[in-house]
């Protein structure tokens, strides 16, 4: 997918959801306390783990926490650039009314971006849902400044990943797996080999399905992933498929400091009927694909409500378009209208039964 969450972490874990207690009228700010606050995990929680006490559930949070801060910050360009390392140290308040956070500031900067970045992924975990456990005093819940190490650490960063099936895959290289022919062959080849499933020109369907294909260092090709944005069935995705397969031989490898290297790229096909009955149908789609695109220049100007707009007017045209569900709610979520959101990721997990996010979702949205 070309359109990136910004403000999502991507994640196993459930955040478990704290629940609002009464009214604290006492609005002093301690910096002590009898107990602590500490960030509240399903995986760690009494039912799961009967024998365990208050600092067990305390430490199992704080492990958690530190390792959500850690995996989702992205290290600041010109930190990197600059050499910077360190330890940076947040300060907030734990509100007792609601296990929410306030007063985000830091108590030690190293520079060079990190502290902002380190503010920024503990603000995002408050906003997605992350909640506290009060601290305590005489046996009441009371507002305390609290405080968290990170520490950033420069480390090399590889240019491919080891599959699950111990393939080496490049993410970054000199120049990208490429069609021998080039790109206008690509097209044409696309347009006049693909075939509409036999049995089914009559239904009129029309759709995108996106594979991934897994270009070797050889030149051979492997489809890794199909989405059928549409819900075209088996039968489409089979014909897709087997357009892929037959370009076996026809692909220049992606190459990194002088050799060949396994890499993916994306195809994507369009299936429209050629039937005389169609006609209506095609141009629903082509006016479909004409306000998705529109809506998705605009999203990269940071013009994001004229793109929603624009989504949901090619969603009145094709309601359960799953690839515009994805745009539209992406976009929606970046902009902290969660609740609207989680409607449009939830539509696409009826349609298509799946989603290609699913631990996004299940974060975001929950189960």
């Amino acid at each position: 997918m070309k359109l990136l969450l910004t403000t999502l972490f991507i994640c196993a874990c459930s955040l478990f959801s704290f629940g609002q207690t009464d009214a604290i009228t006492d609005t002093t700010i301690y910096e002590v306390a009898e107990s602590l606050p500490y960030p509240l995990f399903k995986t760690c929680f009494p039912d799961k783990h009967s024998s365990w006490t208050a600092d067990s559930m305390r430490r199992c949070g704080e492990m958690n926490l530190l390792g959500m801060l850690s995996a989702n910050m992205r290290y600041p360009a010109e930190a990197q650039e600059q050499g910077i390392q360190g330890t940076v140290v947040l300060s907030f308040v734990v509100e007792p009314n609601n296990g929410r956070i306030s007063n985000v500031g830091l108590l030690k900067d190293i520079g060079g971006g990190c502290g902002q970045e380190a503010i920024r992924v503990l603000k995002a975990l408050d906003e997605v849902g992350m909640r506290w456990a009060p601290a305590m005093q005489g046996g009441s819940p009371i507002r305390v400044r609290h405080s968290i190490p990170l520490r950033f650490k420069l480390k090399e960063v590889l240019p491919y990943f080891i599959s699950v099936n111990g393939d080496t895959i490049y993410t970054n290289y000199d120049t990208e797996p490429s069609f021998k022919l080039g790109i206008d062959s690509l097209i044409g080849y696309v347009i006049n080999r693909l075939e509409y499933p036999a049995g089914w020109e009559d239904s009129c369907m029309t759709g995108v399905i996106e594979m991934s294909l897994l270009i070797n260092k050889k030149g051979g090709l492997q489809v890794e992933d199909v989405l059928d944005f549409n819900n075209l069935g088996l039968d489409f995705q089979w014909e897709a498929m087997r357009l892929a397969n037959n370009m076996g031989g026809m692909w220049q490898a992606a190459t990194y400091q002088g050799m060949s290297v396994t890499a993916s790229t994306p195809l994507r096909v369009v299936f429209k009927s050629e039937a005389s009955g169609c006609k209506t149908a095609n141009d629903v789609f082509d006016r479909t694909t004409v306000l998705s695109d529109e809506g998705s220049v605009l999203a990269a100007t940071n013009k994001t409500d004229e793109a929603i707009s624009k989504w949901t007017e090619a969603l009145k045209l094709q309601p359960d378009n799953c690839e515009i569900l994805y745009y539209r709610g992406t976009t929606l979520l970046n902009q902290n209208r969660r609740e609207d959101a989680c409607k449009d990721f939830t539509r696409i997990k009826e349609v298509l039964g799946i989603t290609w996010f699913e631990d996004v979702k299940r974060l975001v949205c929950g189960w």
